[in-house]
């Protein structure tokens, strides 16, 4: 199933898997209405107050891949949920609870980016890569421009918590580790793309 959050809402695919997907879909063949259809559509969804979900279950993943290449400016990111001594720590920023996470860099590769994202928000050293979790996908509006942001997260482990320090001028006012108690509580409070992609891996991993 694959999901485009917007604020607190989702756009979801049912049939789709993320795998399916090509971003780089510019084959001409691909210019069809049905293309277009799901263009206009992801338009207006992005700019009438909806408050409930919106569920799309006939749609390919060429045809989805190509509407949304023609719909949004792609801006790949990268964190990481990262575990010290059976906790995992998150940052508050702009008093929301959150994860470490940041844009990819040109040449460098997601997994790279996510080790120097956490490492700038949140002082954290010597980070090693576990395995690579779930992707959120989300979308904003920059320069009147719209974006879907891709983050690749990744599950980290550290031995060292002694340089702790919030990335301040990002706007992160504190890195806290939180625990198997703490899970339910980040969830509920954090944005919606984290909880809704990363809420079973988290209830696995914090015991």
């Amino acid at each position: 199933m694959y999901k485009i959050f917007y604020e607190n809402r989702a756009l979801i695919f049912p049939n789709i898997e993320e795998k399916d997907l090509d971003l780089d879909a510019t084959s001409p063949q691909l210019e069809t209405y049905e293309v277009e259809k799901i263009h206009n559509f992801l338009r207006q969804w992005l700019v009438v107050s909806l408050q409930d979900d919106v569920v799309i279950d006939h749609v390919s993943p060429e045809v989805l891949s190509a509407a949304l290449c023609r719909t949004f400016v792609m801006a790949p990111a990268a964190g990481g949920v990262v575990l010290f001594d059976g906790q995992f720590a998150a940052i508050q920023r702009h008093g929301i609870p959150d994860l470490p996470k940041g844009h990819v860099e040109e040449g460098e590769s997601v997994a790279d980016a996510a080790i120097r994202e956490v490492e700038e928000e949140t002082g954290l050293k010597d980070l090693k890569i576990l395995q690579q979790l779930p992707s959120s996908w989300h979308c904003y509006l920059y320069n009147d421009e719209w974006r879907l942001k891709q983050t690749s997260w990744f599950l980290m482990t550290t031995d060292d918590d002694s340089h702790v320090q919030p990335q301040l001028d990002e706007d992160i006012t504190e890195v806290t580790f939180l625990g198997a108690y703490d899970v339910e509580w980040f969830l509920k409070n954090t944005y919606r793309s984290i909880a809704d992609t990363l809420a079973e891996s988290l209830k696995s991993i914090i015991k």
